[in-house]
C-alpha cells in the first residue's frame, strides 16, 4: 500500500476465473477512494498472455479505474508480449489513454508515482488495499 496508490501485482498465467477474483479486489480497492482521484502502480513483471476471457476482464477493470477516478497508472512488465497486450487491451476501454506510463522499473515507477502524487495531491495520504492476483 502507499499514498493514494492502488498497487496490483499480476504474474503468471491468470485464468478467468483468477482474473474474476483479482477484479472483485481491483473495484474494492479502487472504491475505497470513493470515487476520488488516485493512481495505479501495475507491476505485470512475469505475466504471461491473458486467454481473451481473461483479457476481457482485466479491459473492464481497466476502464472501472478509469471512470473512478484513476489519474495515472504506472506500468512495469519484463515481456513485450505482455507489455503490448495490456496496453492494447487498456487502449481499447480509454482510446485517449494518456495516463499509463510505462516504465522499466518498480523503482521508476515509484519515482513517477512520487512526482505525480506531488502534483496532484500535494503530500496528502490516503491507502487503499492491496489487489492482487498471482497465477500459475
Amino acid at each position: 500500500m502507499n499514498r493514494r496508490t492502488v498497487t496490483v501485482r499480476l504474474s503468471g498465467f491468470i485464468r478467468p476465473n483468477e482474473m474474476k477474483d483479482f477484479a472483485t479486489a481491483y473495484r474494492n480497492a479502487t472504491d475505497a477512494y470513493g470515487g476520488g482521484r488516485h493512481l495505479v502502480l501495475a507491476d505485470m513483471r512475469g505475466l504471461r498472455t491473458l486467454e481473451p476471457e481473461s483479457a476481457a476482464i482485466f479491459g473492464e477493470v481497466v476502464l472501472y479505474g478509469r471512470q473512478h477516478g484513476c489519474q495515472m497508472c504506472a506500468h512495469v512488465s519484463d515481456s513485450t508480449i505482455s507489455r503490448l497486450q495490456t496496453a492494447r487491451v487498456a487502449s481499447e476501454q480509454s482510446p485517449d489513454d494518456d495516463i499509463t506510463v510505462d516504465c522499466v522499473s518498480v523503482d521508476e515507477a515509484h519515482v513517477q508515482l512520487a512526482k505525480t502524487r506531488a502534483r496532484l495531491f500535494l503530500g496528502t495520504e490516503h491507502t487503499a488495499p492491496l489487489a492482487q492476483a498471482v497465477g500459475r
